[in-house]
């Protein structure tokens, strides 16, 4: 999301926002897919790490372009 507002003929504010998993729902890591163990083959089992879009995380940002 950003919004843009103008301060001079040359230069521009702009405020940008970017969220991910913003209702904080469990995102789970693919499936095993080891078929030496039968009794995990394509079992969902653990959530992704924060690196893997995991938890809510949120980044807001200001800039100015001239």
């Amino acid at each position: 999301m950003a919004k843009t507002f103008d301060l001079h003929e040359r230069a521009k504010l702009r405020f940008e926002s970017t969220f991910t998993n913003v209702l904080n729902h469990t995102n789970f890591a693919p499936p095993a897919t080891q078929i030496d163990n039968v009794s995990t083959f394509g079992v969902l089992s653990a959530p992704q790490t924060a690196e893997n879009a995991g938890n809510r995380t949120g980044q807001v940002a200001l800039r100015l372009d001239f």
